[in-house]
């Protein structure tokens, strides 16, 4: 969903949840913002049973002017926007609402409305709500009040920023011009003296893991933040190196995670904690996360039937819901460091070889990667941070190094020499993520300039000459770089490989098993050369213009109503008669039709190539499927002199056939013409697929047994093709690649 979308409602209320944090009232600030900005009079407001009277909420909304107001009653708007919330999620008042829009960043925990956004691999529903912004061009930065908000936001719901795991959040973290007087101001009225008492009590009752020197601290209600301020002073104690810090909110279970020895991340033990329940991360040394209490509920459940313990359950805050009591939760907490802390092996790079009897060989998939030479982006000798979804990474900018990037947005520099040896490279093709979640940046740490490399991407592909040897991971491994007692480490876990190559300045290196999978293969598997049979109009050739521009002349001949563009688009399909008889007023029952129909091939033949060209990086992709040796061929409805005229013109070298309507071959979608194609190309339904971008390109497919990969930028909308059966769709020429 993009904030623009609920512009098209008038009487629009902005919800925060009950009992609000700064994030919840920073959102709701943003998004408040932004539709006044568009001439919008909406509100701001929470419900439920108290006032906001915590210190630095109080002083939140005072200093930056945050028109947010409590309500016990609300007559029914046309639109209900909940921030930091879902409806009826049991942690806000539920009011009527015409519609509903979700803005949130935590788990969904209730059925989602049509306008929603909800990202919960995010720290901070700020951090989302940021994002949307910079999206509708809002220049967040330009509002030093809203800034403040958001990154205050973002601060309390991260730990003081040390739990901070998306990079979405770390560029919030940077980019945000906040006023640093009212920070101060801010962080300095953090903890009541209420507070103070419950950390007090929550150091009673701290219990200690011996075997790990590890401290588990239930702590009672509180602000989340309080959590990591016990954590730090439990750290202080001489026979502690690891704390886990928790307590019950209203959404879940929060925790803080400290570690001070290399052997632990805090980072990645707290993902370890949440793994499948929860979402959780954050620096080296400081951590947190939250799991949302249904998900703890079922885990302490299954917990119990494993170990034959009777579940100890209470209810929450409001008396409404079973949960379980916090010693139940510290059995689940403490069981999950116990699996994280064991079964894991230690190794040092520096002394470690994969030896061919212990490994397989493997090389790079043929997928489309992303290439940029780095002095094109920052001069030499300048320190930069490439900040990637897997995290950040420094390096300096020297000649001849190629920064490369992954198709899920993972990033590395390779030299120019070897750079060339191992990818095909394509100038002028612009790069493209595929389903990415973050784009990856690159910033000049000295002058703090950010770049974002995607904007001048090019295409490369791999070669598949590059071999590496990889085994399999049985057990969790740690893996250090060298044996500098500073240095962090790499966790690889259970099916994650660890790969030995000479294609980086380390050799060994950890990688997930799915990033794996993606970019190699086993070098004793050749990749299965399929061949590609294309249609022709609106998947390889834009030719609606010339043919919009026949249809209209034949039909001003005949003193006809002309067609519009879109007419023209919806009509073809079928062969060029089938669009005649559409676009003639009664068809083929006209009288005139077959002096019309005759126009059209008169004018279409003398015209059909005035507009008619490729779609962009159509030849692109032609190119690099030849270099793998895949075949293809062209099945047009098309008159079969037209198609092959069309096929000589712009596809010349490339096409092992063209076949267009002729006598003795039903068109499509009848599977015969496809089949021909199959038996020029000496191949078969197994080993072929068929790429189209019409509802009779689906049924041709269907009725010759191929799959069939439809196309976006064609003749016919992604709704259209679903509505008819579509089942692999792709937005871009390069896509196909993948496919293959």
């Amino acid at each position: 969903m993009k904030l623009s979308e609920l512009l098209a409602y008038d009487n629009i209320v902005i919800q925060c949840h009950d009992n609000p944090d700064a994030d919840t009232i920073a959102c709701g600030f943003g998004v408040y913002l932004y539709l006044k900005s568009k001439g919008k009079e909406p509100r701001l407001i929470y419900g439920g049973q108290n006032v906001i009277r915590k210190t630095n909420l109080v002083m939140l909304i005072r200093d930056l002017k945050i028109p947010i107001e409590h309500v016990d009653y609300l007559h029914k708007p046309e639109l209900l926007v909940m921030v930091d919330c879902q409806y009826h999620s049991g942690n806000s008042a539920v009011f009527e609402a015409e519609h509903i829009a979700v803005i949130d960043h935590h788990r969904i925990c209730t059925e989602l409305p049509e306008l929603s956004e909800v990202r919960s691999n995010l720290g901070a529903c700020s951090t989302l709500v940021w994002n949307m912004l910079k999206t509708e061009g809002f220049d967040v930065r330009g509002n030093r009040e809203l800034s403040t908000a958001l990154y205050y936001g973002l601060y309390t719901d991260t730990g003081s920023l040390t739990e901070i795991v998306h990079p979405l959040d770390r560029d919030l973290r940077d980019e945000a011009n906040f006023d640093p007087a009212i920070m101060r101001k801010l962080r300095n009225a953090n903890l009541s003296l209420e507070e103070l008492e419950v950390a007090g009590a929550a150091l009673l009752h701290t219990d200690y893991v011996e075997e790990f020197r590890a401290a588990i601290v239930k702590v009672g209600q509180c602000d989340p933040n309080i959590l990591g301020l016990i954590s730090d002073l439990v750290l202080e104690v001489d026979a502690i190196d690891i704390c886990v810090a928790f307590n019950l909110q209203p959404e879940g279970v929060k925790f803080s995670v400290r570690s001070c020895v290399k052997e632990v991340k805090a980072s990645e033990l707290a993902a370890e904690l949440c793994k499948g329940i929860g979402s959780g991360g954050g620096h080296l040394e400081k951590a947190g996360g939250l799991i949302p209490m249904e998900l703890m509920t079922q885990e302490y459940l299954k917990f119990c039937k494993e170990h034959h313990f009777a579940p100890r359950m209470g209810y929450d805050a409001q008396g409404r819901h079973e949960q379980p009591a916090a010693s139940g939760i510290k059995s689940v907490i403490e069981q999950r460091m116990r699996d994280y802390m064991g079964n894991t092996d230690i190794v040092y790079a520096q002394d470690c070889r994969i030896e061919a009897e212990d490994a397989k060989t493997y090389c790079r998939r043929s997928v489309p990667w992303g290439y940029v030479r780095a002095t094109d982006l920052f001069a030499e000798g300048t320190q930069v941070t490439v900040r990637t979804l897997q995290g950040d990474m420094k390096a300096t900018v020297e000649a001849g190094i190629v920064f490369i990037i992954g198709p899920k947005g993972e990033c590395f520099f390779r030299n120019e020499e070897a750079f060339m040896e191992e990818f095909r490279i394509y100038t002028d093709w612009k790069f493209d993520l595929r389903n990415a979640e973050y784009e990856p940046t690159i910033k000049d740490v000295e002058k703090g300039i950010i770049v974002e490399p995607m904007k001048c991407a090019k295409v490369c592909v791999p070669k598949g000459t590059t071999i590496v040897r990889a085994r399999r991971l049985e057990r969790k491994v740690k893996l250090f770089r060298d044996k500098d007692e500073n240095e962090q480490y790499t966790l690889g876990r259970v099916g994650d490989y660890m790969v030995d190559s000479s294609d980086t300045i380390n050799n060994i290196r950890i990688m997930r098993k799915d990033l794996f999978e993606e970019i190699y293969r086993d070098s004793g598997e050749q990749e299965e050369q399929k061949s590609v049979i294309f249609d022709l109009d609106g998947t390889l050739l834009y030719s609606l213009e010339d043919l919009k521009n026949a249809t209209n002349a034949a039909l001003e001949s005949q003193n006809m109503p002309t067609c519009t563009l879109d007419q023209v688009r919806r009509y073809v399909g079928n062969g060029v008669r089938m669009l005649m008889v559409r676009a003639v007023p009664d068809g083929e029952k006209n009288p005139k039709f077959e002096e019309t129909f005759a126009e059209f091939k008169k004018y279409y033949g003398e015209h059909c190539l005035d507009h008619t060209k490729p779609y962009p990086d159509i030849m692109h992709l032609l190119t690099e499927l030849k270099a793998r040796g895949v075949k293809t061929a062209i099945v047009s409805n098309k008159l079969d002199s037209a198609v092959k005229e069309l096929d000589e013109r712009f596809f010349r070298g490339y096409m092992t056939t063209a076949i267009g309507e002729m006598e003795g071959v039903a068109k499509k979608p009848a599977p015969d013409m496809v089949q021909k194609a199959m038996k020029i190309l000496k191949t078969d339904t197994k080993k072929a697929i068929y790429v189209g971008d019409s509802e009779v390109d689906i049924q041709t497919a269907e009725n010759t047994g191929l799959p069939c990969v439809s196309v976006m930028w064609g003749f016919r909308d992604a709704e259209f093709l679903r509505k008819n059966r579509a089942q692999v769709l792709i937005q871009r020429p390069l896509e196909l690649l993948y496919l293959i």
